[in-house]
């Protein structure tokens, strides 16, 4: 709610700084964008001029007015962000920003020092996909179907893991065990497994897997063959070389897991502090909000929310470079594992703004197929909010899902991305209403100036703006200079100036993703507002 209102704040303040710009240069006050313009400001200018009547011709209720809507946006931030889950809930982020603070490691010092448990979930931890899907796929398409039905449900929290494997195995009724063991030897697993767990033995962590839905023989044998030190799953009844369709219920049961994992810690006498546990689905939650570290890989909505770190790109072996932050007892080691996500940060945000400047072309191809191209664009986001829907809940989708993982930012990875959807809404919005000269203006400059304000800040940004501490005046100001050159291939000189700087302006605030769509439609307004077509 908060960020609502402090979003509509943001526009509200939008529209006054164009009705300041305005009062600058020579406008129609008649057009009809102008004087929903008056409406808008009007009632909140007019208490202030009487207040403070205008001094020599200068009207100082802007200002005023700017002031208090700032003060309303602290304000209005401060109430609701105290009802937010508290900050040592929420896992320091490493970027530019924070790169000098000092982070302090979330154990104790003889935790930091002392033999560790990691705790490795196997459906969509290890293996690609889940066993049980992949058995049921082998039986037919109607046996698939229920069984994703039922993985659904579980998903949505209206069945509980116990009814899940028990309805779902009691479909595998007959199965020789050969049969089951070579789908099991066909699941493919997370890229550099072994590599992984074989590295954190040798660095003396205990290795353990531990699964609900696959078979405890399969686990077992998956251990051998990834160097873990135990496995263990799901207990069968089988008949012979045959399953039942029976099942024993000790991991089943509500805190099985939890059960489980606390008689390994008894053993090694280690406890819930010394533990780290990789998981992907709402079965885990228990173990999660026990374990100092939790890690999401591929990770379901629920877990998501609540993980410390997120692995969604495929390789186990981004564990060790979060195992570097956490266990890092002097400053070398803790910098080196830091550098390595800052890296891969950089990295994204490269291949994030490349994705960004595609946009630039649609102008061009809608100067020849103008509606296919609005087709395509509105076809675009549909996808794409598919797409973030499987994503935020551990699923890929084809092209899409790899694309969104390799360029979306590590604040994004807990919801949705709503970054590219504003960015095409904006340029699509701009096609449909605004005339073709200003239409490519504005998204050239959302597509160019956008991204060298995020290069040139991530670079070279060391100066923080003091309204938006997460953005520098060295990114802004080359936010102006791109915009200027991309407004002068159709504007005089004097409206390039004024649109660069006003897009400048709009990108420097905190709008998180929504200045992609205010930019173009912000300064196309005002180009219209100035009689430009």
């Amino acid at each position: 709610m908060g960020d609502i209102l402090g979003k509509l704040i943001s526009l509200y303040e939008i529209a006054l700084l164009i009705r300041i710009v305005l009062s600058w240069v020579p406008h129609n006050p008649y057009n009809q964008a102008v004087q929903f313009l008056y409406k808008i400001t009007d009632p909140v200018l007019n208490p202030v001029r009487k207040l403070i009547p205008p001094f020599r011709g200068i009207d100082f209720s802007p200002v005023i007015v700017f002031v208090g809507l700032g003060l309303a946006k602290r304000i209005v931030g401060g109430c609701f962000n105290s009802q937010q889950v508290p900050n040592s809930m929420v896992p320091t982020s490493f970027t530019p920003q924070n790169q000098n603070q000092k982070i302090r490691p979330k154990s104790t010092p003889a935790f930091m020092k002392g033999k560790k448990l990691i705790v490795m979930d196997v459906d969509g931890v290890l293996f690609k996909g889940q066993f049980i899907l992949h058995v049921a796929r082998s039986l037919g398409i109607l046996v698939y179907l229920r069984a994703a039905l039922l993985c659904l449900l579980f998903n949505m929290d209206k069945i509980s893991i116990q009814e899940l494997i028990t309805r779902i195995y009691a479909h595998f009724k007959d199965i020789t065990i050969g049969e089951a063991r070579r789908i099991y030897e066909k699941i493919p697993v997370i890229k550099h497994a072994r590599e992984t767990i074989e590295t954190l033995r040798k660095h003396g962590y205990l290795v353990v897997l531990v699964s609900s839905g696959v078979p405890d023989l399969f686990v077992k044998d998956l251990a051998a063959r990834l160097s873990a030190n135990h496995g263990y799953g799901l207990e069968i009844v089988p008949n012979t070389d045959r399953l039942t369709g029976s099942v024993s219920e000790q991991l089943l049961r509500p805190g099985g897991k939890k059960i489980l994992i606390e008689e390994i810690l008894r053993k090694n006498n280690l406890s819930w502090q010394n533990t780290v546990v990789l998981v992907d689905d709402r079965n885990n939650i228990d173990i999660m909000e026990r374990a100092s570290v939790s890690i999401g890989v591929n990770a379901h909505y629920a877990v998501r929310q609540r993980a410390q770190y997120l692995i969604d790109s495929g390789n186990l072996s981004e564990v060790l470079d979060i195992m570097d932050i956490e266990d890092a007892d002097t400053y070398k080691i803790l910098f080196a594992g830091m550098r390595k996500q800052f890296a891969h940060s950089w990295y994204q945000e490269i291949r994030r703004k490349l994705l960004h400047i595609l946009i630039a072309f649609a102008p061009f191809f809608a100067s020849f197929i103008y509606h296919t191209t609005l087709i395509a664009l509105f076809s675009l986001v549909i996808i794409y909010l598919v797409s973030e829907c499987l994503r935020v809940n551990g699923y890929s989708f084809p092209l899409f899902g790899g694309v969104t993982r390799s360029s979306i930012r590590k604040l994004e990875e807990r919801g949705f991305a709503f970054g590219p959807i504003t960015l095409v809404l904006g340029a699509s919005l701009c096609l449909l209403f605004f005339p073709s000269a200003i239409a490519s203006t504005v998204i050239w400059i959302v597509a160019f100036a956008d991204t060298a304000a995020a290069i040139v800040g991530m670079s070279l940004g060391n100066h923080r703006i003091p309204y938006n501490i997460k953005k520098s005046i060295e990114g802004s100001c080359a936010a102006c200079i791109v915009a200027f050159l991309c407004g002068s291939i159709y504007l005089p000189l004097f409206p390039a100036l004024l649109t660069a700087f006003f897009s400048s302006i709009i990108e420097s605030l905190p709008l998180r993703s929504l200045d992609n769509l205010l930019m173009p439609i912000g300064a196309g307004v005002m180009l219209l507002c100035l009689g430009y077509s």
